[in-house]
């Protein structure tokens, strides 16, 4: 519990230390402030995501040799892969995400409060499928990011076109936005495509109602995210269209990855 409630505090100072520079994005000054200011905040938020690590290792370290996991660990898992992904980008130099970093933040908050203080139903986790989960929970994160891309991509366009913000240093390039989404977007398809093609093996060796209602809003949701990305290179789809294709799809997909443990 104490790994978590120190983890809980850092992502909140991580979230304080970054919201102010954001919200100089106006400015021309912003990218610098950020560059002034990365150190002390990248040291804040890797030190919260070691301790979110641990608090899940300490709930669910034996999970991966075939013990029971409870589901909110999982989501909390997820979180914390998406918190990590974006952080190391950052660290890369991939400015576009800067954005995304509060929200990114606050979802892994949310769900360390939830599998630290809330009792959780539990999923059996076999050890033959743990590569197979695995690869399902960075799915599941890169298409995430990747909605998020989409919302802030959405959200750029329309305050570029109605002169709510300014081109500047402190916001990113529509275009170069735009090329970020496609590729992560394309990614999460690919992934999603393995996940497909490794989970119907697993399925053909064990048709029970829940493996065959994860596959079915699974395939869902890459067809969704599929159609968007053909209409997208071919009409060129953006704005709302794009934004209900990217949620369309991470409901489908969540659905798939929790929904028959909460019905």
């Amino acid at each position: 519990m104490l790994y978590a409630i120190f983890s809980m505090l850092l992502y909140l100072i991580s979230i304080l230390l970054i919201t102010p520079l954001l919200m100089k994005s106006g400015s021309n000054n912003a990218t610098l402030a950020i560059g002034r200011n990365k150190m002390p905040f990248f040291l804040t938020a890797l030190c919260a995501l070691g301790l979110h690590y641990a608090h899940i290792y300490s709930q669910w370290g034996y999970a991966v040799n075939g013990a029971d996991s409870p589901i909110l660990e999982v989501s909390s898992l997820i979180s914390l892969v998406i918190a990590l992904l974006v952080s190391l980008a950052m660290l890369f130099r991939v400015k576009t995400l800067a954005f995304l970093l509060a929200p990114v933040y606050g979802f892994a908050l949310i769900n360390l409060v939830l599998s630290a203080f809330i009792p959780s139903q539990v999923v059996h986790l076999s050890h033959n499928l743990f590569i197979h989960i695995s690869l399902s929970l960075l799915t599941y994160s890169v298409c995430f990011i990747a909605m998020l891309y989409s919302i802030q991509l959405a959200w750029l366009d329309h305050n570029l076109k109605h002169k709510k913000i300014l081109p500047n240093a402190g916001v990113p390039p529509l275009m170069l936005v735009e090329r970020h989404f496609f590729r992560v977007m394309l990614s999460g398809e690919a992934l999603l495509t393995i996940i497909l093609i490794t989970g119907s093996y697993h399925l053909a060796g064990a048709l029970e109602a829940e493996n065959i209602y994860k596959g079915l809003f699974s395939l869902l949701s890459w067809l969704t995210f599929g159609t968007f990305l053909f209409g997208y290179w071919k009409w060129h789809w953006r704005g709302k269209r794009m934004i209900i294709f990217t949620i369309s799809g991470m409901i489908l997909l969540t659905v798939a990855y929790f929904g028959s443990k909460l019905i």
